[in-house]
């Protein structure tokens, strides 16, 4: 597809939201999220956990933020129902990039390569403190781990320890942050 194409079905996609947006606002439109998470809990909640989960793989799978995804989680599901939709999505999406981080087959910067035998020394206590690191992208860890050869068992174990207490943690303080917000309001 060529770069205009590229451009023109950005602007179009972002022209359509806008579009969308104030059609809404002049019609008066109210969303009731109270409805909305009453449809998806009660009677879809199966298809809506499983959309969840797609869509935290998805997520997984870019560079896109996961904390929208995760508010959204919190307010729809319980703390347990989130933290396995996470898991699921951090394995499923762990196998998919180290399954194709060998097929595309890219060039790794000469800097990144000085830490290999460092990693490659103490693979799971490093892996897991890796993910304590605000700012270290899970998604593109698993692929410069991928990309090094370390086995996929060890970066399993090692991403799942470190994200199950990170995730548990965060999943922890916003839960309590929205139930100390809503007994205000």
């Amino acid at each position: 597809m060529k770069n205009t194409n590229k451009k023109y079905l950005f602007y179009g996609f972002i022209a359509l939201n806008i579009a969308v947006v104030a059609y809404l606002y002049l019609i008066d439109y109210k969303i009731d999220p109270e409805m909305i998470k009453a449809v998806l809990t009660e009677q879809h909640f199966l298809i809506a956990y499983i959309g969840y989960i797609l869509i935290l793989i998805i997520r997984g799978l870019t560079l896109l933020p996961g904390t929208v995804f995760l508010l959204a989680g919190i307010y729809l599901f319980s703390f347990i129902q989130v933290f396995f939709a996470i898991q699921i999505a951090i394995i499923s999406y762990c196998l998919i990039i180290y399954h194709f981080s060998h097929k595309l087959n890219f060039k790794v910067p000469e800097k990144i390569l000085q830490f290999e035998q460092k990693i490659k020394s103490k693979e799971i206590p490093i892996i897991f403190s890796l993910c304590f690191i605000p700012g270290v992208s899970i998604n593109v860890l698993i692929y410069f781990l991928s990309i090094i050869n370390i086995k996929l068992k060890n970066i399993l174990i090692g991403v799942i320890a470190g994200t199950s207490i990170t995730s548990a943690i965060y999943i922890s303080i916003v839960t309590g942050v929205y139930k100390a917000t809503s007994s205000v309001v």
